[in-house]
């Protein structure tokens, strides 16, 4: 029989199945912790988020907010992991005669490219207003650094029936300052959950942030309300974390106390987006080319088991349908369901040229069942008769 000439055949390529729409927005984690910590505890808790961070790097974005002397020494702690560091707070004004003060270029300059603002705990207890965070907002733009903005309704705010209210005069004040809306993510906080134990349920935390995105949308534009990242932040633990980021409209997470515990990785992987799941495609015996990977067929067995030569534990069946048949290799005790008429189903095979010839190997990456799909006839072409021969 006439030689064929073997040409290199492109390997199929692999490609992820399409995610969910809300996945489209890379999950976000942000750990707060406030006024909290000593040198000591935190080198601990640093130690402890690197070791476990393989769960969730390069899936969720996730930012901790130290003190500000902890700045250098955690981002440092942190360099190996994909945990970056943000600031507490940052100035409304520039470089200058301003005690006490951050600014955000000063901030930028050091390497910080994250800074929350108008947290609760500046409003109510700093007198932080919205015309402050606007300020802030315009101040942190400039400088090229990001913001975790904050927004929410207190207890009797919510008891009023003024959650949307609130949280769109504290978002209409901030709209203007923003140019570059991919420097930002907008933290939903229910104050009377914050550090009380209380969690708005996750139907009442995805309602309002449906309504925040709409805010977006109508203020700015359906794309960047698309796009922007909405994060909940009220008492979020490991045990609540999960329902609250299974919400199409809940992006990720601002904790506060659970943050500053090892088990914040917890609540970190548990935003690690699901691995959609799609079937896989089966395609027929004459498509089979050299040198092809991750091939998929229902065939029927036409040829009984046989043993190859110098060989302890491979064998080899024939099987087919209705485009032709192919000598199948097979190592392992699957061989018993190669019985000749029964319909195997063959997933992820690959191509194993034998002396010029094709052999299809089932390994232990592939699987081999019983097939539900029918193969009434299979056609005489033997694909594993044909000698191939390299190229020059």
């Amino acid at each position: 029989q006439a030689a064929v000439e073997l040409k290199p055949v492109a390997a199929p390529v692999l490609r992820p199945a399409q995610a969910p729409a809300k996945m489209v927005r890379k999950p976000f984690v942000g750990g707060n912790w406030k006024s909290n910590g000593t040198a000591e505890s935190t080198k601990l808790l640093c130690k402890a988020l690197t070791s476990s961070s393989a769960a969730y790097r390069n899936k969720v974005d996730v930012v901790v907010c130290p003190i500000a002397p902890q700045i250098s020494m955690t981002t440092k702690l942190l360099y190996k992991s994909p945990l970056k560091v943000s600031a507490q707070n940052v100035s409304a004004s520039k470089e200058g005669a301003f005690t006490g003060e951050i600014s955000a270029g000063q901030l930028k300059d050091f390497g910080v490219n994250w800074t929350l603002v108008g947290h609760s705990e500046r409003r109510t207890k700093y007198g932080e207003t919205d015309a402050i965070t606007a300020q802030k907002i315009e101040m942190c733009q400039a400088a090229g650094v990001s913001v975790i903005f904050c927004i929410g309704e207190l207890l009797d705010e919510r008891e009023a029936g003024k959650t949307d209210e609130v949280n769109r005069r504290q978002l209409s004040a901030v709209t203007g300052s923003i140019k570059d809306w991919k420097k930002i993510v907008i933290a939903y906080e229910p104050v009377w959950a914050i550090g009380t134990g209380k969690v708005a349920t996750p139907e009442q935390a995805q309602d309002a942030h449906e309504a925040i995105r709409k805010m977006v949308a109508t203020a700015v534009s359906q794309e960047v309300a698309d796009g922007v990242r909405i994060l909940y932040g009220g008492s979020v633990t490991p045990d609540n974390c999960k329902e609250l980021i299974g919400k199409p409209d809940i992006d990720g997470f601002l904790v506060g106390g659970a943050s500053l515990k090892p088990t914040f990785s917890e609540i970190i992987s548990a935003c690690v987006p699901p691995i959609a799941l799609r079937k896989p495609k089966f395609g027929k015996v004459a498509e089979i080319q050299p040198a092809a990977r991750g091939i998929n067929l229902n065939v029927k067995v036409v040829k009984a088991a046989t043993k190859v030569e110098a060989s302890e534990d491979l064998m080899e069946v024939v099987a087919g349908d209705d485009t032709g048949k192919v000598t199948v290799s097979i190592r392992d005790e699957r061989i018993k369901l190669c019985e000749v008429g029964k319909v195997i189903r063959i997933q992820n095979a690959h191509v194993a040229m034998i002396k010029g010839y094709i052999r299809l190997a089932v390994d232990k990456w592939s699987a081999l069942k019983p097939s539900d799909e029918e193969v009434a006839t299979v056609k005489e072409h033997d694909i594993s008769a044909v000698e191939y021969e390299l190229a020059s």
